[in-house]
Order: C-alpha cells, then structure tokens, then sequence
C-alpha cells in the first residue's frame, strides 16, 4: 500500500469500565477518529473472588464490529485490542476459557506474595524482568493461582494477557505481542523471551507461556475477513506509540488518566541500580523501544470525589478549582489512604489535617489540591527520570501529555510550572490513536518512519509554558519541600 490509500482500523480500546471502539479513517495522509461504541462493564465479585465479565466485554467487542461495519457499509479493514495490564485468561488443552479471568485488584495475591517474595528476591527478580515487582503483576496473581488451586498444573494448557484472549477470542493464534509479555513479571528486559528462572521460582510451568511475537504485526483474521493487529495490547504502549516518535526517540511523558503513567522513552532497557532504587519500570513499546517508567495515582482522586458529591461535570469543577484560593499544600497521592474507594474527599480532608492542620473547604478547593498534587508528582518523578538516564535526555526537552489530562485546562500548565519544562499537550485519545496507527504500520498502509508526520496531520499539539500556569514555579517547589517535610521517615 502507499501513503494515500484509504484505510479503515478499529481500535477496541478496553478500559476496566468501559469496552470503547474508535473508528480511525486514514485518508491523504492524516487519521480521522470516531468513537462508534461504547459498553459499561465492572469487575465482579464472585464468591469473594474478584472477576471481570468477559462474556458482556467480547459480546462489546463483537457487537462494535457490527456498529462499524454499519457506518462504513462494509467491515472495517482491521482491528486491533489494548487493555490495561497484568490480567489474563487461562485456557485448557481444548482452547476453552477454564474461568472467567481475576481482577487485579483481588485480594489473593496479599495472601501469598511474601511466598514469592521468598522464592524470589524482588531485586532478583527486577533484575531478571526489567519490571518493578508489584502484587498486581501477573507473576504474583498465577503464584497465587497455584497455591490456591494446585490441579491448574495439570488443567492449564495456555496463558493468554487479557488483549491476546480477545484477540484469540476474534480469531487469532494464542500468541502474546512483546509490549503487554513485559508487563507480567515474567518475560526477560525487552521481552525476547520468558525468564525461565522467574517461572521455575514461581512454580509456573514453561509450558504455559504463549509464544511471544512482535507488535504492530498481522496476527489473523476474524469470521468476518477483517485482519487482527497486535498493537502492542497495552493501553500505555499504545498511547506512547501515538507520541509519534521514532525508535531512538528520548522524550518525557505523561499518560494521564485514573492512573498517571509518567516515563521516558528510550531505545534498550536501563537496569542499573540507580534504575531499581527509583522504583521504574522497563515496559516494553509498541515499536520495541522501552517505556521507562512508573504508575502513579491519578484522575483516579477526582473520580473517586465525583462520585461522593455525585457531580459528573468535570469541565465545571476544574472551572471552580482555577477561580477558588489554593490551599498551599498538596497531598501524597500514592497514599495508602487513597488507594480504596468511598469517601475520597473526607479522606483527602482527613491526610491534610493530620499532616498540616488544615483541610480544603469544599469541592472547588479539593480538586484544585488535588491537580496541584498530581503536577507535583509529576515533577518529582520527572527529575527522578531525569536522573537516572542522565546525558540521554536533554534536560531542556519538553513533556508530551496525552490521556484524559489533556482534556483538563488546569493540570498541562500545573505540571509545566512544577516541572518547570514546556508540556506539549497530544490527544485525549492516545490510546485508540496509537492502537489505529500500529494497524496502520501492520497492514502496511503507513511507513512507521513516516509515524511522527501522518500525527502531525492528525492531532493538533498545544505548547504550553510554565508561565502560563496560575501557580508559579516557585510556590510548586514549597509545597514540594513542605510535603517532603511531613511524610519524611
């Protein structure tokens, strides 16, 4: 194909709320997008046991491909899935789904983990992976599967990350793509291969593990004839991907959503002591770089306030939060306190009276905390990136931010007047673009040297200044130092 063939790719963007497809269109060299569906989903308690409803996700996924099959007249040339990570299905010898899959968030793994943790340092087993070892991670939920239920040793015949099951559930092989393999904990730095010490210290059988194969490839057809991309499976991988750099790129970025992801990219893994000692992460890019980088609490605080003031309008609290007094304080986001649903802003209201005496007054003053607490996140993490890969990253570099923060007209100009670096703002929709684009590259509509320029055409790009925030970079730097004063030891 060349650059002015009319392509059509639908990105199944799933999120642990929602099955979301995005129509990308590629006409004369630029990508239009078009949300064609959307399905609420949630996670399931079964027994005590946490578990997503894969038959109400795949019957969202089929049902988008009809939806957009209907608004184009025809099917859509390909698609592609990318979820969040570490989840995954189990499949017996027949192909059949064994159990539903288990949410991350389950409380199994606390029962086990120091188990493994025993078997396997946390420190042996970063250096084995590239990955921070963390309680979600795939490693630790099938240690746990084992121990819970030994017959899976023998009833197990596949492992398959949540968008490599969807994917097999269209119609493609069971295989896993590179980017989502990484983020389990058990696939070496770069995700060439599985560890195999990591396995035989968990107990999970070699047999198990899928064949890995690269990203933003062709991976089958569905019973409709539209081709199955891999591009990349990881809702980050895919909204880095949509940064639209290249290879050996070396830039800062913020995915901004109920999780910040912030990192940076770079070409191999980075498994220094300095690197562990960050706490980062080596995931893997849809492209085969490395997204180095950390989770941090996001969107997740004003979601969790919206719901107990029962007000959905976002655009009107942020309106309030840049009009009302900041508190000049901020909060830990990380805080355990906040990582547990229910009363998100008597909780945030609680932290700040027992750590400096006083509280925000009222929804306005609450989300304005909270966005100056995220900006000041960012910026530690930020300098902690900086650090640690040193002369790669040019310290005059921007910030790209993508992700539901780009929606936000406080929390770009917070985070450059923290960081004290200019942030260019991509696309809220980062990771249906990036997962568009990788089916782009697969089918071989688009050149992947020519990625940054059919963005440029696609997205517009705001630059935006630490001066145009309405904190300055000074008061940042105090409620940082005043934070690290209250939580210090």
């Amino acid at each position: 194909m060349t650059s002015t063939d009319e392509h059509h790719a639908l990105a199944l963007d799933l999120g642990s709320s929602s099955v979301r497809a995005v129509l990308g269109s590629y006409r004369q060299g630029a990508i239009s997008t078009e949300e064609v569906f959307r399905l609420h989903h949630q996670v399931v308690d079964d027994h005590g046991t946490l578990t997503w409803d894969l038959e109400r996700i795949m019957d969202g996924a089929r049902r988008s491909i009809v939806e957009a099959t209907e608004r184009l007249g025809r099917a859509p040339d390909s698609i592609g899935i990318d979820t969040w990570g570490v989840d995954y299905g189990l499949l017996d010898a027949q192909g059949a789904l064994l159990r539903a899959p288990r949410a991350y968030r389950d409380g199994r793994m606390a029962r086990w983990a120091a188990d493994l943790d025993r078997a396997i340092s946390p420190e042996a087993a970063w250096r084995e992976t590239g990955i921070l070892p963390q309680q979600i991670n795939t490693v630790y939920q099938l240690y746990a599967d084992l121990r819970e239920e030994p017959g899976l040793v023998d009833r197990v015949d596949r492992v398959l990350p949540l968008p490599d099951l969807v994917s097999y559930l269209l119609g493609a092989p069971a295989e896993a793509g590179r980017a989502i393999a990484s983020t389990t904990g058990l696939a070496s730095p770069g995700a060439q291969c599985w560890s195999a010490h990591v396995l035989e210290a968990a107990g999970i059988p070699e047999r198990w593990m899928p064949p890995l194969v690269d990203d933003a490839t062709v991976a089958g057809k569905t019973p409709e004839g539209i081709t199955i991309v891999r591009p990349g499976g990881h809702d980050t991988a895919c909204a880095v991907h949509a940064l639209g750099l290249a290879n050996d790129d070396v830039h800062l970025f913020i995915s901004s959503g109920s999780w910040s992801l912030i990192g940076v990219t770079v070409p191999d893994p980075v498994l220094d002591e300095a690197t562990l000692r960050s706490g980062l992460t080596n995931e893997v890019r849809t492209d085969g770089g490395i997204r180095l980088l950390r989770n941090l609490t996001g969107f997740w605080l004003l979601q969790e306030c919206q719901r107990s003031w029962n007000e959905p309008d976002t655009g009107a609290l942020v309106k309030a939060a840049g009009e009302c007094a900041s508190l000049g304080v901020v909060i830990d986001p990380d805080d355990a306190l906040f990582a547990t649903p229910g009363d998100m802003p008597g909780k945030i209201a609680q932290w700040c009276r027992d750590h400096y005496k006083v509280a925000p007054e009222g929804p306005a003053q609450t989300v304005r905390l909270i966005l100056e607490s995220l900006a000041c996140a960012h910026a530690a993490y930020a300098q902690g990136l900086q650090n640690v890969v040193g002369d790669l990253l040019d310290p005059a570099s921007p910030i790209h931010l993508v992700g539901g923060g780009a929606r936000n007209s406080l929390l770009p100009a917070m985070t450059a007047a923290a960081c004290n670096r200019r942030v260019v703002v991509g696309t809220p929709e980062a990771s249906a673009l990036g997962n568009i684009l990788a089916q782009l590259e697969a089918t071989g509509t688009v050149d992947p040297d020519s990625r940054g320029e059919v963005l440029r055409r696609s997205v517009r790009l705001v630059d935006v200044e630490p001066s145009d925030s309405i904190v300055d970079p000074s008061t940042f730097d105090a409620m940082r130092e005043r934070l690290l004063n209250v939580t210090a030891g």
